[in-house]
């Protein structure tokens, strides 16, 4: 485990998350356009990617949203089939924004990481934060099980959750059953 409380705490986890092979679960009330669509591209790589983030009305979270959203809904065209779309491994999680304060990153089983940064550029670079970091094998997997825990409780509540994304509404939504879907996305893992 490690600490670090200052400016540019991103630079002791960020580019380990972005580069992830297997999965990633994103806990962050603000998310910036720009890891918005790094988590995208993940997820289009076949990554597992979950993500809980929240309402919140600021413009570039707002921007980062719509990134995210859009990602998972086929392309609006008339050419274009829905059977045809693979969308990104990834599930979305909208919450009410005075209910999601946590900030938890956890990926590949290599780390996790619980602290005060946002996934945005202030917050991994700018603002004075303060994370901790787990490289324990035990200690991560006990946050990965928080962070599914957390999944849980905001996305299957109908006081906290605004909208949930997951891969069985995404199967739905262009006609494939989850085995098909999960058949898609692990061949985008093999490329």
């Amino acid at each position: 485990m490690r600490s670090y409380v200052g400016r540019g705490v991103g630079a002791h986890f960020l580019n380990e998350l972005l580069m992830s092979e297997r999965y990633v679960y994103v806990a962050s009330r603000w998310i910036s356009p720009e890891y918005a669509e790094r988590l995208v591209k993940l997820g289009s790589e076949g990554v597992e990617v979950k993500v809980i983030t929240s309402d919140d009305k600021e413009k570039h979270h707002q921007e980062a949203l719509k990134i995210l959203r859009n990602a998972l809904k086929p392309p609006r065209c008339f050419l274009f089939r829905k059977s045809d779309w693979v969308p990104p491994n990834m599930e979305l999680g909208v919450i009410r924004e005075r209910y999601l304060h946590v900030k938890l990153y956890v990926f590949d089983d290599k780390f996790a990481v619980v602290g005060s940064a946002n996934l945005t550029e202030s917050g991994m670079w700018n603002n004075i934060e303060h994370i901790v970091i787990f490289d324990n094998p035990e200690e991560i997997q006990t946050i990965r099980s928080d962070f599914l825990k957390l999944w849980k409780l905001y996305t299957e509540s109908k006081e906290t959750a605004v909208e949930v994304t997951t891969l069985e509404d995404i199967a739905k939504s262009i006609g494939k059953t989850v085995k098909e879907l999960a058949s898609l996305l692990s061949r985008l893992r093999k490329k």
